[in-house]
């Protein structure tokens, strides 16, 4: 609407300008001096172009609904901004109505003290009061600014702390960690070590199993008896020969089996043999030069059964009847 109308009235004052002014010339026109022509009149001036008048409002219309667009964020951020002075504004508030109340208290008190006083004492005594006014007022407002620095750094220094506690709980909490693996491992290791202790029980046990056995076999009456009885005596330094008898006190054929704890120094004929109820066989002990030490013969006797010719295998086949006969051996 406002384009239209600035466009008409455009129009009507070039069409007033072109009527009034300019118009037709008129027949009888006076001449001027020295019969010349009377001088025209000047052209009227130009309209002034509808472009440049429809540019100006649409220009205006532009920044008008620029500045619409830009007004909500421009309110938002001043909500904003104003929460934040708000929160400060209110404890400024309270502060200052807390001061007021006071102020007004001791307004009272000073008025009755100034009813009393004179009129001319009153006007000095006002102006002094209200520069002290003044005074505390600027005081109190510094006071209030370094509270309000105060209450900042303390609020910083809450903020610390806290950052600071959650570090130490989550120290703690890898401490808690490291303490739970190592009860971890301190487990394993016990089972271990438990593990360790029942093989080493099993190994006892078979071990004493085996002394039981041992002792059975220890049990067992011998078959045979051994002369001379007692220990046998060599001299260390030279070779020498000695020889002891075994009798059968059992009521059937035995056979017999000889061993030594060493075999490179003590040579033993014969190994193998067998005996009648009742009747002796003859052994002969070999001893080679060595450094004196202690040793043993032991005999193995049993029921005779198998083979005459073969007694080694015999002795793998079946088991001992009879109780081994031991033989100390001393070389001086």
């Amino acid at each position: 609407m406002a384009i239209g109308i600035s466009v008409f009235i455009g129009i009507s004052t070039a069409i007033w300008l072109i009527v009034g002014c300019g118009g037709k010339k008129k027949k009888n026109a006076p001449k001027g001096a020295g019969g010349a022509k009377a001088p025209t009149p000047p052209a009227p001036p130009a309209a002034p172009k509808a472009d440049s008048k429809m540019k100006a409002p649409e220009e205006k219309e532009k920044s008008k609904k620029s500045e619409k667009k830009d007004e909500p964020k421009k309110e938002e951020e001043k909500k904003e901004k104003s929460k934040k002075s708000e929160k400060k504004d209110d404890k400024k508030e309270e502060k200052k109505e807390e001061k007021k109340e006071e102020k007004k208290e001791e307004e009272k008190k000073e008025k009755s003290k100034k009813s009393e006083m004179k009129d001319d004492d009153k006007k000095d005594d006002d102006k002094k009061d209200e520069e002290k006014k003044d005074d505390k007022e600027k005081k109190d407002e510094k006071k209030e600014d370094e509270k309000d620095k105060d209450d900042d750094k303390d609020d910083k220094k809450e903020e610390e702390k806290k950052e600071e506690k959650k570090e130490e709980k989550k120290e703690e909490k890898k401490e808690e960690k490291k303490e739970e693996e190592k009860k971890e491992e301190k487990k394993e290791e016990k089972k271990e070590e438990e593990k360790k202790e029942e093989k080493k029980e099993e190994k006892k046990e078979e071990e004493k199993k085996e002394e039981k056995k041992e002792e059975k076999k220890d049990e067992l009456k011998p078959h045979v008896t051994v002369e001379p009885a007692g220990d046998l005596g060599f001299q260390a330094d030279q070779q020498e020969q000695k020889k002891i008898t075994l009798t059968n006190t059992h009521d059937k054929k035995i056979m017999f089996k000889i061993k030594t704890s060493d075999n490179l120094v003590y040579l033993v004929n014969p190994v193998f043999g067998t005996i009648e109820p009742g009747k002796t066989a003859e052994i002969t002990v070999t001893r080679n030069k060595a450094p004196g030490k202690e040793a043993k013969l032991v005999i193995v006797n049993s029921v005779f059964s198998g083979d005459d010719k073969d007694l080694a295998k015999s002795f793998k086949t079946a088991k001992p009847t009879g109780g081994q006969v031991t033989v100390k051996i001393a070389a001086k």
